[in-house]
């Protein structure tokens, strides 16, 4: 894994050309807090690639945008604020690996979301948490089942939102999230996907694995 702190408000086009990473065509004319955190994000990509022990470090990317791994490696690729950060694993340690930074919500935007984003039990495991404030929680969860779509994405058989997984257990930087319904049959209704996470100088860190 890898991760960077990046100057958000100054990137060039010429900047991708000085890390040695190709830059996207229609990021020529974008603004330069998208362009930096792109570039941002595919340096810790290679940097966590290397950690791997990958012979390859290049992060490819299909047409919606989502990274293309070098063969025999899964990652995830993540950004927010001025943070960057990536993590890699061997193919086949896992079936789908998801990670997310996301900064923590005021209180008017978590409850705003919360009924889209938390199940009756995900409510009863953040109030259980001590020293989490609504907001975190609500951002924690967010972040949680951010995690777990990327992680589970490449063995969807259907649509999923938010309503689709809650938590099973949650404390001490651990977490389980299961499946409420089938989404394929590679993940039948109580699927649970092993999760850890940071709540950290304003920002959430999240990491899902599905073993």
């Amino acid at each position: 894994m890898a991760e960077a702190v990046f100057e958000h408000r100054l990137s060039e086009p010429a900047d991708f050309a000085a890390a040695g990473i190709p830059m996207p065509e229609d990021l020529a004319e974008a603004v330069p807090m998208r362009r930096a955190a792109h570039l941002a994000g595919r340096i810790c990509a290679r940097e966590a690639l290397r950690a791997a022990g990958a012979a390859e470090h290049m992060v490819g990317r299909d047409r919606s945008g989502a990274p293309i791994w070098p063969a025999g490696y899964l990652g995830s690729i993540t950004h927010a604020g001025q943070l960057a950060a990536a993590a890699v694993i061997r193919a086949d340690a896992c079936r789908g690996l998801g990670l997310d930074y996301e900064i923590c919500m005021t209180g008017e935007v978590a409850e705003e979301i919360s009924d889209l984003v938390l199940r009756p039990a995900d409510r009863k495991g953040i109030a259980a948490l001590a020293g989490v404030s609504f907001e975190e929680g609500a951002t924690l969860v967010f972040s949680l089942k951010e995690s777990l779509y990327k992680a589970i994405a490449p063995s969807l058989g259907t649509f999923t939102g938010f309503e689709d997984a809650e938590l099973a257990s949650i404390g001490d930087g651990r977490a389980r999230l299961r499946l409420v319904r089938r989404l394929s049959d590679a993940l039948p209704d109580g699927t649970e996907v092993d999760c850890v996470y940071a709540l950290t100088g304003g920002a959430v860190r999240t990491l899902a694995v599905l073993a």
